[in-house]
C-alpha cells in the first residue's frame, strides 16, 4: 500500500479504492496462488513444487497466444526447455515423493502465475499495484485467522517483519511491473532464477555446499536466461534501427 501511495502520490489514494473488475481478477489469483502455493509444499516435496512451477512460463507463452494473440518468440520456447531441464538437474536427487493432491495444487500454482502475468500484460495501462496489494492483504487475512503468533520467539519476528514489510512488498511490485514491459512467458522465466538463487544464497551464507548437479543445473538456467534476454536486447535495437531510417 505504501509503495503504491509512493509511486502514485496525486491519485494514490483514489488508486486504492477504485476496483474495477480487472483489479478483482487480479486481487483473487494472487491471493489464491498463495493458498495453493502454502497446500502444495505442505503435501509435496518442494524441490518437486519447484519443477512443477517451472512449466508456468510454457503456459504463460499458451496463454499468450490464446489470450492476447501476442506471438511467442522462439528463444523463449527453447529457454523454456532448458530452464525446465536444469530445474529437473538441480533437484533430481529430492523430486520423489508427495501426495498426487500436492502435485495437483503445485500445478494449479504455475497455471495461476502464468493468468497472472498474461492478466497484467493485458491491463498493462493499468496500475495493478493497489490490486496486488489487496490480494497480500486478504492472503494475510486468512493466514492470521489460522496463525500461531506464539510459536515465533526472539529474531524470528525481525525475520518475518523484514520479509512481510520490506522484501515482499518490494518484490511483488516489480513482478507486477514487469509484464508492462516484458511477455508475459519471459517474466516468468526470470522468475524462475529464484530456484539458483536460493542454493547460491545458502551457499554464501550459510557455508553449505551445493551439489554438483545444483551447479550444472544453475549454470543451465542462467546460460539460457542470458542467451534469451541477449538476443531480445539484439532484436529490439534492430528494431529501433529500422524504425530510425
Amino acid at each position: 500500500m505504501l509503495i503504491s501511495m509512493f509511486l502514485n502520490k496525486s491519485n494514490g489514494p483514489r488508486q486504492l479504492i477504485k476496483v474495477g473488475r480487472a483489479e478483482i481478477q487480479i486481487i483473487v489469483i494472487t491471493a489464491s496462488t498463495h493458498f495453493f502455493f502454502v497446500f502444495a509444499i505442505l503435501e509435496s516435496v518442494v524441490a518437486k513444487t519447484l519443477v512443477i512451477l517451472s512449466i508456468s512460463p510454457l503456459l504463460g507463452a499458451i496463454l499468450s497466444l490464446l489470450i492476447l494473440r501476442e506471438k511467442v518468440a522462439g528463444r523463449t520456447w527453447i529457454a523454456t526447455i532448458a530452464v525446465f531441464g536444469g530445474l529437473v538437474l538441480i533437484f533430481s536427487q529430492s523430486i520423489s515423493g508427495g501426495t498426487l493432491l500436492g502435485d495437483a495444487s503445485a500445478l494449479v500454482v504455475a497455471l495461476l502465475l502464468a493468468l497472472n502475468f498474461v492478466l497484467l500484460r493485458r491491463h498493462r495501462r493499468i496500475n495493478m499495484i493497489p490490486a496486488v496489494a489487496w490480494g497480500n492483504i486478504l492472503t494475510a487475512g486468512v493466514a492470521w485467522m489460522l496463525a500461531v503468533p506464539t510459536a515465533l520467539g526472539g529474531s524470528d519476528w525481525f525475520y518475518v517483519l523484514l520479509l512481510g514489510i520490506v522484501i515482499l512488498p518490494i518484490a511483488s511490485t516489480l513482478i507486477t511491473l514487469g509484464p508492462r514491459y516484458l511477455p508475459a512467458p519471459e517474466v516468468g522465466l526470470i522468475m524462475l532464477l529464484e530456484a539458483i538463487l536460493g542454493p547460491l544464497w545458502v551457499w554464501l551464507i550459510i557455508h553449505e555446499t551445493p551439489s554438483f548437479e545444483t551447479l550444472i543445473g544453475g549454470a543451465t538456467i542462467l546460460a539460457a536466461l542470458s542467451w534469451m534476454s541477449i538476443a531480445m536486447i539484439l532484436e529490439n535495437r534492430k528494431t529501433v534501427v529500422t524504425h530510425l531510417q
